[in-house]
Formats: C-alpha cells, structure tokens, sequence
C-alpha cells in the first residue's frame, strides 16, 4: 500500500466517546480488544491491510478495559470482534481473527467500491 495514505488506527477512550462517535458517524468500524492479546493485534494488522481500500472508514479500537459496559450492551463476549455500524446499528460482525481479504470482501459488500487492496498486490508482486 501506499504510505502517504496509510489510515491511522484511533483508540476509543470510554464508552461515552464511543457513544459519541456511534451518534456521529453514519459508518464506524469498531476493533473489540482486549490488553495483552495477541490474536487482537493480528487482527488489527489485518484490518490495516484493507482499511485504506474504504475511504468511508476509519478502525476504532475499542478495549474492554476502557469500555466493559459498552462490550455487554452489543453481545461482545471474547476478542477479537470487529463490528461495522451503520446509521447507530451493527450490520456486520466478524468472529476471532479475520483473514485480510475476508475482511475486505465482507466491507465490499456494504462499499462496492474497494478495489484498491488487490489491485496493489498485484501490482507488488
């Protein structure tokens, strides 16, 4: 991928912040994390791989220890969990970790227009 247009991933700081971000946005795309775990930061890897293909998104991370209450509210009982809300409502979830081209197919249904993930691997390699 191209650097100069590489997505920052953005860490949620509590629930109230999330909240406002959910209210805010038509699209948010929520990493559920957990301190420590592994599985998490590849999953995030993966999810960085694709990002940039949805101008529409940003990757929030979201940890339970900075939001246990918001984890209960939307069924989150493990890490990692990666949910896309559209207009305040999850509408895709995705269990454990998610291969990148998983993630980007399951985004590309809701977007339709990504196509620069692949396109750039085949142009690598």
């Amino acid at each position: 991928m191209k650097d100069n247009i590489k997505k920052e991933s953005k860490l949620i700081t509590s629930g109230g912040e999330f909240k406002t971000l959910l209210n805010k946005n038509e699209y948010l795309f929520v990493l559920f994390s957990n301190e420590n775990c592994g599985y998490c930061k590849i999953a995030e890897n993966n999810i960085k791989e694709v990002i940039d293909s949805f101008p529409e998104l940003n990757l929030h991370i979201l940890k339970l220890s900075t939001a246990p209450e918001i984890f209960k509210e939307f069924n989150v009982n493990s890490a990692p969990v990666i949910k896309l809300f559209k207009n305040r409502e999850a509408v895709y979830t995705g269990f454990g970790v998610r291969k990148a081209d998983d993630i980007y197919y399951q985004l590309k249904s809701y977007f339709g227009s990504g196509n620069s993930y692949f396109k750039e691997l085949a142009e690598n390699n």
